[in-house]
């Protein structure tokens, strides 16, 4: 039986979706954290020797015709999901993104972030949710 281990989430407001939450500027490589949580895979839990972490984020952006960013994860720094967004039409869209993890035993931090691959600016909107939950067990993994 699979059981949580560990759960963190942030969500960031305004929840309005017509104020702006983050806007990334115009050029190549610029980028902002939207998000971060951690997770704890104690040893002392038995679960946390079979277990995984299922990260979930969600926000909306509005982006200029020939928009390109990537949505990425982050764990203590490093790209574990990257994801590549071109839009050729002025889109307001909400993007969701979902990646399980297979980390060692220890507390994660995990961040999402949303880095420009182009040179027009991009504006994110609330709510931006960012969860991160640990399970463990016999038939996880």
């Amino acid at each position: 039986m699979s059981t949580i281990i560990s759960y963190g989430s942030q969500a960031k407001i305004p929840l309005d979706p017509l104020n702006t939450a983050v806007s990334i500027a115009g050029i190549v490589g610029a980028g902002a954290g939207l998000a971060a949580v951690q997770v704890n895979l104690s040893p002392a839990n038995p679960a946390s020797f079979s277990s995984r972490v299922e990260l979930n984020g969600s926000f909306s952006v509005t982006a200029l015709a020939d928009s390109e960013f990537y949505v990425i994860i982050r764990r203590a720094g490093v790209d574990i999901y990257r994801s590549f967004f071109r839009f050729t039409t002025i889109t307001d869209i909400q993007l969701n993104v979902l990646w399980v993890d297979g980390p060692y035993l220890g507390i994660h931090n995990y961040e999402l972030v949303i880095q420009n691959a182009s040179t027009l600016p991009i504006n994110l909107f609330g709510p931006i949710a960012f969860t991160a939950t640990a399970i463990g067990g016999e038939g996880v993994i």
